[in-house]
C-alpha cells in the first residue's frame, strides 16, 4: 500500500477545497470515520467487496494522519498518536479479515476524542500547526 502525504491528499481529494491543515485534517477524520461506519454497514449486508475498499481507503487515511505528524514539534504527543494510528491500522487489518464489526468499532472509538480534541484547537492555534504542504 502506498503511503500518501498531506499535499497528495490534497490535490487529489474531494475534500481539498480544505484551505489550510487544520481543516484538511477535519477533512480526513471526518472521510476516515465515514469508511469506517460505511464498512460496518457493508459487514452486516456481507458485502465483502465494499468492505474491503472501504477499509482500504481507511487505512491509507490514517497513513495520511500519521505521515502528517511533526515529530520534533509535537514530541511525546506526535509519538503517542502514531501508536495509536498503528494500533487503529492493525485493527482495520484485523476486522478486514476477521470480518468483524467489533473492531471497527474499537478504531471509531479510539479516532472520535482524538478528531474531536482536533477540532477544539482554537484559531489562533491552527496556523502553528508544523504539516508539510
Amino acid at each position: 500500500m502506498s503511503r500518501l502525504s498531506i499535499k497528495t491528499y490534497k490535490q487529489n481529494s474531494v475534500s481539498g477545497s480544505a484551505e489550510n491543515p487544520h481543516q484538511l485534517v477535519s477533512a480526513i477524520f471526518r472521510q476516515l470515520l465515514g469508511n469506517i461506519a460505511a464498512a460496518k454497514g457493508a459487514i452486516t449486508q456481507n458485502d465483502i467487496e465494499q468492505r474491503n475498499t472501504l477499509i482500504n481507503k481507511a487505512t491509507s487515511l490514517i497513513a495520511v494522519l500519521e505521515d502528517s505528524l511533526d515529530f520534533e514539534k509535537g514530541g511525546e504527543l506526535s509519538n503517542n498518536l502514531a501508536s495509536l494510528y498503528e494500533y487503529c491500522s492493525i485493527l482495520l487489518f484485523k476486522a478486514n479479515i476477521e470480518n468483524d464489526e467489533n473492531k471497527l468499532e474499537e478504531v471509531i472509538q479510539i479516532l472520535l476524542p482524538i478528531k474531536s480534541a482536533w477540532d477544539q484547537i482554537p484559531s489562533e492555534e491552527r496556523n502553528k500547526s508544523g504539516f508539510s504542504n
